[in-house]
């Protein structure tokens, strides 16, 4: 989890957990959305089991291989299979008062996928995150909180040219297996006038910082179907006033930067290793 980032998604919730248990009565009811093998949610029930309602916790995914693990490591969870943008499933769930949405809604985006193009449609697929948003957050309770933890889209022109440097044979062969395999954009690179290195966009390298540390593991079969960026700091923080929520925190960061560092090299240097993730806390 910690490559993933998902550290500090569980650490940002145990902090407003905690802080909510002292304004609150009752046991605190927690919502994850696309909650997979749910070590997010199963984490924050295990640590906080005496201020957290667990039979009014739920976990939500469409994976049942991966809500069986779910119930058979966190039994005194409720797990939900199902699809997380159906508003009448949410329907039923009933009010919490933290909702999570940890490496979820990128899932949403990177599913609106135009054979016509041969690639994601980003303006429909931002309009799906959107309203999948939307939805979601009937589940909370007024005053409630969404915690979401997700890819980010960096500052600067995507289309803007870099240049990379790998450092290893080794690593150049897995740039070519990424960019072979990975299906939301083409991933076009073309070889630049030093040996060694190639020229690409910065959107695509994001992506491939992003996704290549699945490469040759079971993950890559599906990860490289879905883009983990799709808004940047702005978009997010537009749709989040657009759904009348107030931003509490928002924070991104680079979380396998220095393992970049030791494997390729980029310029113009101030492009540096992108900012991939983003941490919100905003509440209802």
């Amino acid at each position: 989890m910690e490559s993933l980032g998902k550290c500090e998604a569980i650490l940002a919730a145990s902090q407003l957990i905690r802080r909510l248990a002292l304004e609150s009565e009752r046991p605190l009811r927690l919502l994850e959305l696309g909650c997979g093998e749910g070590q997010v949610l199963g984490t924050l029930a295990d640590a906080h089991a005496g201020v957290i309602d667990l039979r009014r916790s739920v976990g939500v995914d469409y994976n049942p291989q991966a809500l069986a693990r779910c119930r058979h490591d966190y039994p005194r969870l409720r797990w939900v299979e199902g699809d997380f943008t159906d508003a009448r499933l949410l329907a039923g769930l009933g009010q919490f008062d933290l909702e999570l949405l940890v490496n979820s809604l990128h899932e949403v985006f990177s599913a609106v996928y135009s054979p016509e193009l041969g690639e994601v449609d980003t303006p429909a697929a931002k309009l799906q995150v959107e309203q999948t948003l939307r939805v979601t957050l009937n589940c909370l309770a007024p005053g409630g909180y969404l915690l979401l933890f997700d890819g980010v889209e960096p500052p600067g022109d995507p289309r803007q040219e870099l240049q990379v440097h790998f450092l290893s044979a080794q690593v150049r062969l897995e740039f070519e297996q990424f960019a072979r395999g990975y299906r939301p954009y083409h991933v076009a690179y073309h070889e630049a006038s030093r040996p060694g290195w190639v020229e690409l966009s910065r959107r695509d390298f994001t992506r491939y910082i992003t996704k290549s540390i699945f490469l040759g593991k079971p993950l890559w079969q599906t990860e490289r179907l879905e883009s983990y960026q799709y808004f940047t700091e702005g978009e997010f923080r537009e749709t989040l006033a657009r759904l009348g929520l107030d931003l509490e925190k928002l924070e991104v960061l680079t979380v396998n930067g220095d393992k970049w560092r030791s494997r390729v090299e980029v310029e113009p240097s101030e492009a540096e290793f992108p900012q991939e993730h983003i941490l919100i806390l905003a509440r209802k």
